[in-house]
Formats: C-alpha cells, structure tokens, sequence
C-alpha cells in the first residue's frame, strides 16, 4: 500500500476542529531528534504550565503502568523516556480536544474506544514489525476525524450516531450526508494538516478496510485492534459485524498473553487498564 495521500482541501465540517499546539509540535520534533537531553526536553515542556500538569496527570495514570508516583516533569522524562513522551504528547492534546464533547456518553465511548484501540495496537506491535509507541500512536489517533468533529460538533454527532446505531445507518454513509466526509477521511486530513508522519495518516484513511490474513503492517494491526476493542465492549458504534477474538488473532497469529488469554481475562485487563484512564 502506498503511503503517500494527495493532500485534499480544507473541508467545511474541520474548519472549528482546533489546531494541534504549538508547544506539544514542537516538543513531538524534539523528541524525534537524536540524543536530545532531556533537560532540553523539559525546558520546552516547562513553556506551557497546563500542559506540564496535563502531561504529569497522564504519567501517573495505569495506562502508563509507572509504579511510583511522579510529581516533577523532569522525574517523568527520566521514567517514562523520549518515546513515551512522544505517546503521551499526542495523548495530552487528544483529551484536551475531547474533554468537552466527553461529557456526552455516546461520545465518551469514542474517546474510551480510541484509549482501548491504543492498547491493544502496543501490545500486538512486535507481531506485525512495528515499535510499541508508534502503535499506541496509530491506534489512539485511528478515530481522529470522529474526535474532530466530534468536538467541533458535539450535538450534531451524538444525534448522528444515535440515529445510525437505532436504525442500522452505515456509519460513513451518514457521516458524508451530515459533514460531507467520513471519519476515515477527516482523519488522514488532521494527520496530514498537523504534520504527522503519511504513514499514519494511510492508516487512519484505511482502518475501515477488512484485516488481511498473515499481512504484519501498521495498517492491519489497526485494522484488527479497534475491532478487538469493539469485541471487548468498547465499541463507539454499532458494528458492521459481530467479529471474535479467535476470529481476530487468526488473521495474524499473535504471542502475547495478555491478548491472546480467555475472552474474561483479557476484558478484565482491559478495564483495570482503562479504570484510571483521564479524561
């Protein structure tokens, strides 16, 4: 699959979505740097004091798994390192985008969904030859254009998916007749126009597309870990098929325990995991 996009034009249903921080861009292309200290790292994390607090707040939450409370930046660069800090950058600015528009419950299970999706992609990474935080990455940021227009439009969005969950409406048919794009479009849109990598943006066009057997890339691993999400009972919408677990990790076999233990158990990890998730 290429991972080149042609770059569209500015669509309507984005124009109020807000812009990625200035603070949390630059932080994302320090990190990407080689042998950057962290005490540089710091200062520039220093520069925004909210975002300073949103960045300790997610450090110390379990979906982090740091067993010693953190209550300095510099401490959590130390603990968490350069990639991490990368991860919970993105993560910072997607709850701070979404923080509103949460307080709907239909849409609070687009966030959780999306918060599910990461964890899952991180832990079948080493499956399918990608590094753990560019798949937490992938599969945070999977639902990035329903995130935008969700918080852009809260109210018209959660009416749309209630309208399509109780009369079974395709989700990206009626995203197109409401916003005039879908989700998987408006997200390759946001991932192009805040600069991050094509590939992700590729990833985020396609993740509607089946899973392919034995396929070990970024865009199957996506594919297969948000709807393991909706198998473990965090489905943002009604799904266009009842898929299972074996079902899923038979397309690309997986070694992890956690992932691939009793129905139960992993869907009990996955709520402790999420228990303390901030939002």
């Amino acid at each position: 699959m290429a991972t080149m996009l042609a770059r569209p034009q500015a669509p309507w249903a984005l124009r109020l979505t807000p812009p990625f921080p200035s603070v949390a861009q630059r932080l994302l292309a320090l990190v990407s740097q080689e042998d950057i200290p962290m005490s540089e790292v710091g200062a520039l994390v220093k520069l925004d004091p909210s975002f300073s607090a949103e960045l300790l707040r997610f450090a110390n939450s379990a979906l982090f798994g740091l067993r010693q409370e953190v209550r300095s930046i510099p401490r959590a660069l130390m603990m968490v390192g350069a990639d991490r800090v990368k991860t919970m950058a993105v993560m910072v600015v997607m709850n701070q985008m979404v923080r509103a528009a949460v307080r709907i419950e239909a849409l609070r299970k687009v966030w959780l969904h999306s918060l599910a999706t990461a964890l899952i992609a991180e832990e079948a990474a080493q499956d399918f030859g990608v590094s753990r935080d560019v798949a937490y990455t992938a599969g945070l940021l999977h639902n990035l254009g329903s995130l935008g227009l969700m918080s852009a439009y809260p109210d018209e969005y959660n009416r749309m998916l209630e309208v399509s969950n109780d009369f079974g409406f395709d989700l990206l048919h009626t995203e197109r007749d409401l916003f005039e794009i879908d989700h998987c479009a408006a997200g390759a849109y946001l991932a192009q126009d805040w600069e991050f990598p094509d590939e992700l943006a590729a990833a985020l066009a396609s993740h509607h597309e089946e899973p392919e057997e034995g396929v070990r890339d970024i865009y199957n691993l996506v594919r297969i870990s948000w709807r393991m999400a909706d198998v473990l009972g965090y489905a943002a919408f009604s799904p266009e098929r009842q898929w299972t677990i074996e079902e899923l990790t038979g397309f690309v076999p997986l070694r992890s325990a956690w992932l691939t233990g009793p129905a139960e158990s992993v869907a009990e990890e996955m709520k402790s995991r999420l228990a303390t998730a901030p939002i």
